[in-house]
């Protein structure tokens, strides 16, 4: 969060505090003052009780210390970071009256932003695969819109207007009293001609009246539509202005409304009808406070077992996890280092499909491990084996009406990022894998061995690398699962794309490249290829992780970045490289909430596990299913 953003943030919480303060301890904390002694040192600890996404740091540490000036407050996470049942969001040190009368007051405000928060993080992911944006309303806690705005950005959403006076909204009210909707936008236009406008519609007649407008309108909220009328005003509208679904969005519901092609959907529950998030505050003396000291544990393991154990982090892992990573980097790279050395115990850092590979490439006598074995991935969970198999049948339908087949005419590709039976699939049909990095050789491989690919799980991946050889728009075909394409526009795509998506790197919009080039002439964008085509299309380069860091480690001192990648490797290039300015391009840095899966305190599980010879968290591919899925895969590397 830049310095703008903080200070906004505390001007607007210090009378909130006030307020909270006075109503809460008054004259006085009794309880506290009568049963501890004044100069007792105190030692809290904040802990998460569930899984979600934290909002309101800077605003907690300013009640403890509105309290009391002596307490120090201690981070252990950044807003908008997501957290693990147990684990230590903050800890506070000071005199202990002091600790207990501002616990509630912090944790009121900080649960409540959390869990706004991470209300607003199920919807941003829900909606990951489509265009669509997720926005609030103005359904805010009277006197705590910005901190509820806030929390809505920390989650991934993006602020609709703040107030009544930046943006002009035409609602019903106003064009039933103005007599019409085209008067009340000429009136509204009269009086504020530099604000932007959006108009309200009901009805598709409403629709093509607001469509009729000139200058076009700035946006178009659809109130109330059902799914087949939002459909049917994105055919009317054709693009030629944005168009926002509000009114009955549920979590249920919000993909469906999504997936009309709408490209914004506002949601007033985001704020309206938030559930606090579960966070605690144990005390105890400072003199007694005793500390699990997991990393102790994993040192003292590591070194018991030395080459017998190899321990791989993925470059968007915590900070002190990585620090005991013997090899680090991306996926396919760590399990065919790990598959290089002697070691007997492969303890994988990352995600699910991570380990599947290392266990397909592994040597015999090797096992591999994950510290938490419910660490999936958003992106490999969009596709499915039998999902795609059923799309190949389609295919293999489509085509068979030419004379062909599905096999003679289209081979398949999957992303690494898949589940381990997507790379058997693969094998089975004399297809192959690819790598964020590779992804261009590959798919011009594959275009020389058939006419067509069929590119999953992730979009814009296959997007970018297509555009990237040439291949047009118009040559590619986006699969629908609920609503396949015809036979026609199958037999007419040259590149078949699933509609799968990563949900941090569809976070990064057009607009962030716009504000960081204005903030920062000359700084050089750099993204990576599971981006939208249009930012692809708008930074200066765009590669994969490992790509991204040979860049930066290859620049000269001065060079500024603004990187459109997963924050943690961002924020770990700062700090490799102090004499570079090196900046996240989201304004709200995204983090991986699958990568936070894995901590400390499960390594230290895992390790604790192996030191009493039990192997927990085994990942294990079946026999068929790997041999095919090694097929794919050094069909690929023989590349």
């Amino acid at each position: 969060m830049d310095d703008k953003t903080l200070q906004a943030l505390l001007d607007a919480t210090a009378p909130l505090i006030e307020l909270a303060v006075a109503e809460d301890i008054g004259p006085g904390d009794a309880t506290s003052t009568a049963t501890l002694a004044p100069n007792a040192l105190l030692h809290g600890r904040i802990t998460a009780k569930e899984h979600g996404i934290i909002a309101g740091l800077p605003v907690a540490e300013a009640v403890f210390r509105r309290v009391d000036p002596a307490i120090t407050f201690t981070a252990h996470v950044a807003d908008g970071q997501e957290v693990a049942p147990g684990e230590i969001v903050a800890e506070v040190v000071g005199p202990g009256p002091s600790l207990l009368a501002a616990e509630r007051t912090a944790l009121n405000f900080l649960q409540r932003m959390s869990g706004i928060a991470t209300l607003t993080r199920s919807f941003v992911a829900a909606v990951a695969t489509t265009n669509a944006t997720i926005l609030d309303t103005r359904k805010t806690l009277p006197g705590y819109r910005v901190l509820d705005k806030y929390a809505v950005r920390m989650g991934g959403g993006v602020n609709h207007r703040m107030s009544l006076f930046d943006m002009l909204m035409v609602k019903d009210n106003h064009i039933d009293g103005a007599g019409s909707l085209a008067l009340a936008v000429e009136r509204a236009r009269a009086q504020h001609p530099d604000l932007p406008i959006e108009v309200e519609v009901r009805t598709l007649d409403e629709l093509r009246q607001a469509l009729a407008i000139e200058p076009p309108l700035d946006r178009i909220m659809l109130d109330n539509m059902d799914l087949n009328t939002m459909r049917e005003a994105v055919a009317i509208t054709a693009g030629r202005v944005p168009l926002e679904a509000s009114g009955n969005v549920t979590r249920a519901r919000v993909k469906d409304i999504a997936e009309t092609g709408v490209d914004f959907i506002s949601i007033g529950a985001l704020t309206h009808s938030v559930k606090a998030f579960d966070l605690s505050m144990k005390i105890q003396p400072v003199d007694k406070a005793t500390k699990t000291d997991p990393a102790a544990r994993i040192r003292e393991v590591k070194a018991a077992f030395g080459n017998r154990l190899v321990i791989l982090g993925h470059h968007y892992q915590r900070e002190e996890v990585i620090a005991f990573a013997d090899f680090r980097g991306d996926s396919l790279e760590l399990a065919r280092r790990a598959a290089q050395t002697d070691a007997e115990f492969i303890v994988f850092c990352g995600v699910h499909f991570m380990a599947e590979v290392a266990a397909i490439l592994a040597k015999p006598g090797q096992r591999v491990l994950i510290p938490d074995i419910e660490a999936g991935c958003f992106l490999a969970e969009t596709a499915a084996e039998p999902v795609v198999a059923e799309a190949w049948r389609l295919l293999d339908a489509a085509l068979a009406a030419t004379g062909s087949s599905a096999d003679a005419e289209i081979t398949p590709i999957t992303y690494v990022n898949s589940d381990a039976e997507l790379k058997a699939f693969c094998g089975r049909h004399n297809g192959t894998v690819c790598t964020s990095g590779n992804a261009e050789k590959v798919l011009k491989w594959a275009l020389s061995q058939r006419p067509r690919v069929f590119f999953f799980p992730d979009q814009h991946l296959g997007r970018n690398t297509a555009h990237k050889l040439g291949i047009a728009d118009a040559e590619m075909l986006l699969w629908n699962t609920r609503r396949p394409p015809s036979a026609e526009a199958i037999q007419a795509a040259k590149v078949i794309l699933w509609p799968g998506a990563c949900n941090v790197h569809q976070r990064f919009r057009v607009e962030h490249i716009h504000a960081m080039r204005a903030r920062y002439p000359g700084i050089r964008v750099i993204v990576h290829p599971e981006c939208k085509a249009e930012l692809v299309a708008l930074a200066d380069d765009a590669g994969s992780t490992a790509y991204i860091v040979k860049q930066v480690e290859a620049a000269p001192a001065g060079t500024q970045w603004a990187i459109g990648t997963e924050s943690r490797l961002v924020h770990r290039l700062q700090a490799e490289h102090p004499n570079q300015l090196i900046l996240s391009l989201s304004d709200v840095p995204p983090f991986c909430a699958n990568m936070s899966q894995i901590t400390l305190a499960n390594l230290a599980e895992v390790m604790d596990a192996l030191a009493r010879g039990e192997l927990l968290n085994e990942v294990t591919v079946e026999p068929e299913t790997r041999h095919w899925a090694r097929v794919a895969l050094e069909r690929m590397l023989s590349l």
